[in-house]
């Protein structure tokens, strides 16, 4: 058994605590309580190193206990497992919010549970030397604040904010802001291809996605424990760990963050109205080709279609000269007839001759559309 390590296991049900017991018992020292208040009573005297708590209890449920625990200041760091027969979404993240670090649905895998006390005890302890190092956590948030000027950590993330053009880089920006004030977070981005999800590791967990989903309809701001989610149109953005032992910090990290969010709520919308309006417009640019090369073949066809009536007409010219020859017409009877053709047909050419203006009408729209666009009027370079 490792006497350096303790563990607390609170259940009503005695069958639940003696299985525990005998899992554990033969590692670490373990303690077992039937009620929350219980264990509350022999933590005023000694702490352990983990919790391992029911949910559905009477009186005091697991929850309950769990932010009693994290309430005080010489357990609030202490990991806590929930146990529960509930496995739904609902209690997962009522033991989110609660403060808790990890739960097991019912029936218990001993194997994974054991796993999991291992995790969090490697966790701690490394935790526990890297303070060590480091001395208080609140002699060096006020140290490293006094180098690198809250408000200046904002600014940098703004400007920042100006030379990204992908969504990997505004999220990469954002949660810089996270790790610079010593906070632990999710960002989350609604895009029109889905949501994305990420922390400082990299894609966030189910579970953590899912209660950024939850709360994002909460409010702009919503706070719950040591947790603040910011939330606006395209944007969710949840820090896990406000530093509610300073309440002049924990307020300007706040006003810092939610101005943070909202700006990358604006810098994430710009970046999709760009990107729509950059599909637009090569859509458009493709129209405008097939515009073009319309009016050129229309030009092109109403040429051929009017050298070819005014040849026709020249033939039937042709052809009513030989045949007045044979009718014995004079002279002036074939002229005046020959003018009253030619007059006509003139008239018919003239009034079907609409091209150029036509021309000029959609060169003028082609030219208008590629100005629009930023691109060279393709008439430049034709005959």
């Amino acid at each position: 058994m490792d006497s350096g390590y303790s563990i607390f296991i609170v259940d009503d049900v005695e069958a639940g605590r003696l299985m525990l017991e005998s899992a554990f018992g033969q590692l670490y020292k373990v303690e077992s309580f039937a009620s929350g208040g219980d264990c509350l009573a022999r933590v005023a005297t000694s702490a352990p190193n983990l919790f391992m708590l029911d949910v559905d209890m009477p009186g005091m449920d697991g929850y309950t206990l769990c932010r009693a625990l994290k309430n005080q200041p010489e357990t609030r760091d202490i990991p806590v497992i929930f146990i529960s027969a509930l496995d739904d979404l609902e209690s997962r993240m009522a033991g989110y919010d609660a403060g808790g670090d990890d739960y097991i649905a019912k029936p218990v895998k001993l194997a994974l549970l054991k796993q999991k006390v291992e995790v969090l005890r490697r966790i701690t302890e490394e935790k526990a030397a890297l303070k060590s190092q480091l001395g208080d956590s609140d002699l060096l948030a006020s140290m490293v604040m006094s180098q690198l000027d809250e408000y200046a950590v904002l600014v940098k993330l703004l400007r920042s904010l100006n030379s990204c053009n992908k969504h990997s880089e505004i999220a990469e920006a954002t949660l810089s802001i996270l790790k610079t004030y010593k906070l632990k977070g999710a960002l989350q981005f609604r895009l029109p291809g889905g949501e994305i999800t990420v922390d400082q590791a990299g894609e966030s967990s189910p579970l953590e996605a899912s209660i950024i989903g939850h709360v994002r309809s909460l409010g702009s701001i919503a706070s719950f424990r040591n947790r603040t989610a910011f939330n606006f149109g395209r944007v969710s953005l949840l820090a896990n760990n406000m530093p509610l032992h300073d309440p002049d910090l924990c307020s300007r990290h706040r006003d810092n963050l939610a101005i943070a969010a909202e700006t990358v709520d604006a810098k994430l919308s710009a970046l999709l109205t760009a990107q729509e309006n950059q599909a637009t417009k090569g859509d458009i640019a493709s129209m405008l080709k097939l515009l073009d090369n319309a009016i050129h073949a229309f030009s092109k066809k109403y040429e051929d279609a009017r050298f070819q009536s005014v040849e026709a007409i020249r033939t039937l010219l042709a052809e009513l000269d030989a045949e007045f020859a044979s009718l014995g017409l004079q002279e002036d009877q074939e002229k005046r007839i020959n003018d009253l053709i030619q007059s006509k047909a003139d008239q018919v050419v003239d009034a079907f001759d609409f091209s150029a203006e036509t021309e000029r009408t959609l060169k003028e729209l082609s030219t208008r559309l590629g100005q629009a666009l930023g691109t060279e009027n393709p008439w430049q370079h034709r005959p």
